[in-house]
């Protein structure tokens, strides 16, 4: 697996500490030997090179399947753990799944490159046509093609 960080440039005039760097517009990507795993894309962030971490502002993930986007993931803020392939995404998290349809939100969502799955403790909820699902707690592949939802509750909405 590759990661690559691209189009980084320091921030305006900011000074950073030590070892951090200012970013604006960056992408960063992980592929295995064939394909594009994921991709991120952020308006900002700061990468701290001693910890490893690289936070974001607005960023969009957008995860693949042979070439193609099967979801994508914003929020308004979040941090990669650069050695553990990790993400934690944090206020106004919305996934939604290119596949179905189906989308869901949640106020913070974590991500594991090495497990291929999303998940939160928090309250979510999602949409399907006229289906809302709530719960707290979820699992699921980025997709949302298999999910479990902790203590849920659905109801139809009108149209």
């Amino acid at each position: 697996m590759a990661a690559a960080l691209a189009g980084c440039s320091a921030g305006e005039h900011r000074e950073a500490a030590p070892g951090v760097s200012l970013l604006k517009k960056f992408s960063i990507a992980e592929s295995d030997s064939s394909s594009l795993r994921w991709r991120l894309d952020s308006a900002g962030g700061r990468l701290d090179e001693k910890k490893s971490v690289i936070s974001f502002d607005f960023p969009k993930i957008q995860f693949y399947d042979l070439g193609k986007v099967t979801s994508e993931i914003t929020s308004r803020t979040g941090v990669l753990q650069m050695r553990e392939k990790a993400a934690e995404l944090t206020d106004d998290v919305q996934v939604d799944s290119k596949k179905d349809g189906m989308r869901l939100k949640t106020t913070k969502l974590y991500y594991s490159s090495a497990r291929g799955k999303i998940w939160t403790e928090e309250a979510v909820t999602i949409y399907r046509g006229h289906t809302v699902i709530k719960g707290r707690g979820f699992v699921a592949n980025p997709d949302l093609s298999e999910i479990e939802i902790q203590h849920q509750e659905t109801r139809l909405s009108g149209k």
